[in-house]
């Protein structure tokens, strides 16, 4: 059942090309819940960030497919709550394609060094390179300890994905 609400809603976007659903990407999906109280979530985003709008047209257009199709709505149950919406601060990054829309924010980063060991570092997204030829990194300067004094180091340091295991955008205080 998730699989095909998730072709579904993979299908609509992909044809939003030329309408208000047009760059929508989509983050994750989940239904939860027994069929009498159906909950589909889905998240979404833009690289610009998504407006309100796009996600009221997703919305509706993902519900219009799901009401029209009989052998799916019976899977969920004809009283499902639909949410749509996009991902908020303190959730986590979970594609290389969100880091692009965070540069010059604050993130908050767990990954692992080159020995292996698990770090955080909390610092400002100054640059993302996805490519395809090498590995895909992002560059962080660092965030000044205000409890210790510690100047934070004035260039950036350079973290490949495949080392990131959570970054999640913070709120700048």
């Amino acid at each position: 059942m998730q699989e095909r609400i998730n072709n579904c809603v993979s299908r609509i976007i992909a044809e939003s090309v030329g309408t208000r659903g047009e760059g929508i990407y989509l983050i994750d999906l989940k239904v939860k819940g027994p069929a009498r109280n159906r909950k589909i979530e889905i998240l979404v985003d833009t690289d610009a960030g998504i407006q309100i709008h796009q996600c009221a047209w997703l919305s509706r257009r993902v519900r219009e497919q799901l009401e029209s199709d009989e052998e799916l709505l019976t899977l969920i149950g004809e009283d499902f709550e639909l949410l749509v919406s996009s991902p908020g601060l303190g959730e986590p990054i979970k594609l290389p394609r969100q880091y692009s829309r965070h540069v010059g924010k604050l993130l908050r980063v767990v990954y692992n060094d080159e020995s292996g060991e698990q770090a955080e570092l909390e610092g400002h997204l100054q640059g993302v390179s996805l490519s395809e030829e090498s590995r895909s990194h992002i560059v962080i300067l660092p965030k000044k300890n205000k409890t210790t004094g510690h100047k934070p180091k004035t260039e950036g340091i350079t973290l490949y994905l495949d080392q990131v295991i959570r970054a999640v955008p913070e709120a700048e205080l």
